[in-house]
C-alpha cells in the first residue's frame, strides 16, 4: 500500500478486495459505507463497494483498521491515522535533537555552479527596502545566525546585480530571510529537465530494504544553487 499522510482513511481498489475474498482473508465486511471519498481535484465521490474492518501488521505492530473499498480505486492507499499507529510513518520525529545538539549547516564547498546567464540582460542593483522598525533585531539575529552556521558569507566587494532581501514573519514569531530575485531571474536561461512521475519512482525502489532519511530542517536553504544568498 502506498502510506498518504492526506488520506482520511484507508482505501484498497476493487481487484485487491477480490483477491483477498479469493484467498481467504478473514475481514467484518459490511456493503454500508459510513463515509465518501473524493479523488484529489475532483468533486464527484468516489463509488464504494463497500467497508471491512481487519488486523494488519507491519515490521512487528498490528492494529484494527478500516478499510473502504473503491470501485474504480487506482491504487490502494494507506491513510494518515492508521500509517501512524503501524509506526510506517512518523511526523517531527527526532527533530528536537537538532535544537539540543547544534551542528554546522551541512554543505559542500569547493564546486563552481555555473548558472547560463542571457548577457543581453542588463545587471539591475536594486535598491535597499526599509524592512519595519519592529522586525529589524529579529532581522539582524537571523543574519547573524546564518552567518555562524556558514549558510551565508559577506560580500565586500561591488556586485553587478543586488537584490534586496524580503523578510517573513513565520506563525512562531521567528523571520525567514527571502530574497527578492524576480529581476535577476529575468537574465537567467531557463532549462526544462523531465520530473519523474510517482510510479516511476516507486518502481525504481522496488525490493530495496535500507532506507536514508533526510533532515529538512532548514530546508530552505537546501537550494540547489543557493541563488541570492
Amino acid at each position: 500500500m502506498t502510506i498518504d499522510s492526506g488520506a482520511a482513511g484507508n482505501l484498497i481498489d476493487l481487484q485487491t478486495w477480490t483477491r483477498l475474498q479469493r484467498d481467504g482473508a478473514k475481514v467484518k465486511f459490511s456493503r454500508q459505507v459510513d463515509r465518501s471519498f473524493k479523488a484529489y481535484g475532483t468533486e464527484r465521490p468516489l463509488n464504494m463497494v463497500g467497508m471491512f474492518s481487519a488486523e494488519i501488521e507491519a515490521g512487528g505492530h498490528k492494529v484494527e483498521a478500516v478499510f473502504y473499498i473503491a470501485e474504480n480505486g487506482k491504487q490502494c492507499l494507506l491513510g494518515d491515522e492508521t500509517a501512524k499507529q503501524l509506526k510506517v510513518l512518523k511526523i517531527g520525529y527526532g527533530v528536537a535533537s537538532i535544537h539540543q545538539h547544534p551542528k554546522p549547516f551541512p554543505k559542500i564547498k569547493g564546486v563552481l555552479v555555473e548558472i547560463p546567464i542571457d548577457l543581453n540582460v542588463k545587471a539591475v542593483q536594486q535598491p535597499y527596502r526599509r524592512a519595519p522598525f519592529a522586525l529589524e533585531d529579529k532581522i539582524a539575529d537571523k543574519l547573524q545566525y546564518l552567518l555562524n552556521q556558514d549558510i551565508i558569507e559577506r560580500v565586500e566587494e561591488s556586485s553587478p546585480w543586488v537584490s534586496p532581501i524580503v523578510p517573513i514573519l513565520k506563525d512562531n514569531g521567528e523571520v525567514r530571510l527571502c530574497v527578492d530575485m524576480r529581476r535577476a531571474n529575468q537574465a537567467i536561461v531557463r532549462e526544462t529537465h523531465p520530473l519523474p512521475i510517482v510510479e516511476e519512482m516507486f518502481g525504481g525502489i522496488t525490493g530495496a530494504t535500507r532506507f536514508s532519511k533526510l533532515d529538512i530542517k532548514e530546508a530552505y536553504h537546501q537550494d540547489q544553487t543557493g541563488s541570492g544568498t
